[in-house]
Protein backbone atom coordinates (compact mmCIF):
# COMPACT_ATOMS: atom_id res chain seq x y z
CA UNK A 1 0.00 0.00 0.00
CA UNK A 2 2.86 2.69 0.95
CA UNK A 3 4.33 1.83 -2.88
CA UNK A 4 1.00 2.58 -3.95
CA UNK A 5 0.86 5.85 -2.78
CA UNK A 6 4.20 6.98 -3.25
CA UNK A 7 3.76 5.95 -6.68
CA UNK A 8 0.80 8.16 -7.24
CA UNK A 9 2.90 10.92 -5.52
CA UNK A 10 5.62 10.92 -7.55
CA UNK A 11 2.46 11.18 -10.84
CA UNK A 12 0.99 14.05 -8.80
CA UNK A 13 4.51 15.92 -8.80
CA UNK A 14 4.92 15.11 -12.29
CA UNK A 15 1.66 16.95 -12.86
CA UNK A 16 1.97 19.65 -11.40
CA UNK A 17 5.66 20.23 -12.74
CA UNK A 18 4.02 19.59 -16.22
CA UNK A 19 0.62 21.85 -15.51
CA UNK A 20 3.17 24.98 -14.02
CA UNK A 21 5.58 24.95 -17.41
CA UNK A 22 1.99 24.39 -19.58
CA UNK A 23 0.99 27.34 -21.96
CA UNK A 24 -2.45 27.14 -23.56
CA UNK A 25 -2.09 28.06 -27.17
CA UNK A 26 -4.74 29.64 -29.59
CA UNK A 27 -4.53 28.72 -32.96
CA UNK A 28 -1.38 26.53 -32.39
CA UNK A 29 0.61 30.27 -31.14
CA UNK A 30 1.74 30.46 -27.63
CA UNK A 31 1.63 34.24 -26.50
CA UNK A 32 3.84 35.77 -23.95
CA UNK A 33 2.98 38.57 -21.00
CA UNK A 34 5.89 41.49 -21.51
CA UNK A 35 6.70 39.64 -17.72
CA UNK A 36 7.62 36.19 -19.20
CA UNK A 37 9.59 38.09 -22.69
CA UNK A 38 11.47 40.44 -19.84
CA UNK A 39 12.67 36.78 -18.10
CA UNK A 40 13.68 35.01 -21.44
CA UNK A 41 15.31 37.85 -22.67
CA UNK A 42 16.94 39.11 -19.68
CA UNK A 43 15.38 42.58 -20.14
CA UNK A 44 13.96 45.76 -18.65
CA UNK A 45 10.62 46.34 -19.01
CA UNK A 46 11.78 49.87 -19.80
CA UNK A 47 14.18 48.31 -23.05
CA UNK A 48 10.76 46.24 -23.73
CA UNK A 49 8.50 49.22 -24.49
CA UNK A 50 11.65 50.86 -26.20
CA UNK A 51 11.42 47.78 -28.65
CA UNK A 52 7.60 48.10 -28.81
CA UNK A 53 8.37 51.84 -29.54
CA UNK A 54 10.90 51.67 -32.61
CA UNK A 55 8.90 48.27 -34.12
CA UNK A 56 11.45 45.73 -33.14
CA UNK A 57 9.04 42.90 -31.71
CA UNK A 58 5.37 42.88 -32.40
CA UNK A 59 3.09 42.92 -29.87
CA UNK A 60 -1.32 42.55 -29.24
CA UNK A 61 -2.75 45.11 -26.96
CA UNK A 62 -5.95 43.53 -26.09
CA UNK A 63 -7.29 46.17 -23.33
CA UNK A 64 -4.92 47.41 -20.86
CA UNK A 65 -3.05 43.56 -21.38
CA UNK A 66 0.30 43.73 -23.90
CA UNK A 67 0.95 39.83 -25.29
CA UNK A 68 3.75 38.85 -27.97
CA UNK A 69 3.86 35.62 -29.94
CA UNK A 70 6.74 33.32 -29.11
CA UNK A 71 7.21 32.61 -32.79
CA UNK A 72 7.58 37.04 -33.14
CA UNK A 73 9.81 37.10 -30.60
CA UNK A 74 12.05 34.25 -32.36
CA UNK A 75 11.51 35.93 -35.69
CA UNK A 76 12.97 39.38 -34.08
CA UNK A 77 16.14 36.95 -32.75
CA UNK A 78 16.88 35.68 -36.39
CA UNK A 79 16.72 38.80 -37.91
CA UNK A 80 18.99 40.05 -35.28
CA UNK A 81 21.39 37.23 -35.58
CA UNK A 82 24.89 37.86 -36.25
CA UNK A 83 26.99 35.14 -36.45
CA UNK A 84 30.89 35.00 -35.30
CA UNK A 85 33.20 35.97 -38.39
CA UNK A 86 35.93 33.44 -39.28
CA UNK A 87 39.36 35.08 -39.86
CA UNK A 88 40.61 34.74 -43.01
CA UNK A 89 44.16 33.17 -42.91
Amino acid sequence: MQLFVQLIEGVLKKLERYCASARPTLAGEVYLTGEEVCERLKLSTRTLQEYRSRGLLAFYKIGGKILYKQSDLQTMLDRHYNPIQKPSV
